[in-house]
This record gives C-alpha cells, structure tokens and sequence, in this order.
C-alpha cells in the first residue's frame, strides 16, 4: 500500500517514462557522440608553429653564416718565382718584373731558379745593388738550383748575381710591406731544394699572380660587427 501511494503521489514525468519504458522493453538508448573542440580557423595548430620555428631557425643560421662570412680570412703568404718562367738568369729585366707582381708583403718568399755553377744570389745592401758589389754581402748562395728567400720584415731588398751578370741586369729590388700577408715566423730566411730538413721551406704551390691591395683594416673591422649586430637584431624581432 506504501509504494502504491507513493506512486499515486508523485508519478514518473515523460523522460523518466520514456526511460523505464526503453529500459522495460529491453532497447539501449543511444547518445550523440562527443565531439573534441575543433580549433578556430584563426588559431596556429602545432604543426605550423613548428614550421615557423624552423623557419626562423633556418634564416638565423643563414643570418649567421653571412656575418661569418665578411670576417677577413687569415691572410697567407705568397710565392713568387723570381723572372717568372725565364727564372734567375742574365739579360732579363728583373725591374718590369717587380713592376708586374708588387706589392709585396711581408712573409712572403721570393723563389730564385738558376743553373748550378753559373749563378748565385747575393742579398747586398743599397749601395751594394747599385754598383753590383758583394764587398758587403749580407747573405749568400750558390747550392743547388733553387734558393727560396722569405720577406721576413717590411723593407727594402737588394739581390744581385756576384759572377758578372749584374752588370747585365742581373740584380732585383723587392720592397716588402708590413701587412697583406702573414708571416711564418721561421727564424731563417731561406732554403734550398738540396739543403737538409730542417730548413724552411717556402708552401710548396708557387703563385705567380698577386691580389690586389688589401681592403683598410677598419672596413674589415667595422664589416662583422655591423653585420652580426643586425642579424642579431633581426632575430630578437623575430623570437
């Protein structure tokens, strides 16, 4: 009598009386599915944020490698054959041949080629070049075919042959500046293709053309630091 009262007293509204009838019958009811929140149109999915940061990634290494790339390049010593393919040997003009290669920088190697017995090279002073006079030689060689001379500081170089040629034209006036070109830093000035080891050694591929002056040192200074800084700026605009 209870539950029937009950009942009586509060029947069951449509939905419960559409359930109880579903569950009675012994059908399942079906529910829509869940759907995810799909993202506004306007909203970056995560794989076009990752393409944008590679892409910012790939210009910075590119930013990068251009600033990197105006640094000046460390400077390397030239070879010079002396008389080019005539080589160390009379009636050559050795002045038009200086004319054709300078300048000349310091660290650089002159390389003499000459026959053996009928030459020599002889680095003589000022005065020593005019006159053709090896009375107060600084330095002297004969061994071999080949003698190879480094340029050791900036300044003025006097070679000359001691066996009559000089007179005939024989004799070369290099002068050397202090940058272009870095020096080894050997202690001795020079070697023979015959000498011992532990003589220096010119690079052994001999160039016979000469690059043009080298840019003033503040506009390879001032080239980087420009550059990388606005590659830098760039970047942060971008991060």
């Amino acid at each position: 009598m209870n539950k029937a009262a009950a009942w009586l007293d509060c029947p069951p509204n449509s939905d419960q009386h559409s359930e109880l009838a579903a569950s009675s019958s012994g059908r399942a009811t079906s529910l829509p599915p869940i759907r995810p929140n799909s993202p506004s149109p306007n909203q970056p999915t995560k794989a076009s944020k990752i393409r944008g940061m590679a892409m910012r990634l790939a210009l910075a290494m590119l930013l990068v490698a251009a600033a990197a790339s105006q640094l000046p390049s460390a400077a390397v010593a030239a070879n010079y054959t002396v008389g080019d393919e005539k080589g160390w040997n009379p009636d050559v003009d050795y002045t038009a041949w200086v004319k054709k290669h300078k300048p000349f920088y310091k660290g650089d190697w002159l390389i003499f080629e000459y026959q053996n017995g009928r030459s020599d090279v002889v680095q003589v002073d000022e005065v020593g070049y005019d006159n053709c006079d090896k009375a107060n030689a600084l330095s002297s060689y004969s061994k071999g075919h080949t003698y190879a001379f480094q340029l050791k500081e900036a300044k003025d170089y006097y070679f000359i042959c001691s066996y009559g040629y000089c007179y005939n034209g024989m004799k070369v006036h290099v002068t050397a500046k202090s940058s272009g070109s870095s020096s080894s830093g050997d202690d001795s000035s020079s070697s023979d293709d015959s000498s011992s080891g532990d003589s220096p050694s010119p690079p052994a591929k001999k160039s016979k053309a000469k690059s043009s002056d080298a840019p003033p040192p503040s506009l390879l200074a001032a080239t980087p630091i420009a550059t990388a800084a606005a590659a830098a700026l760039l970047l942060n605009r971008m991060l």
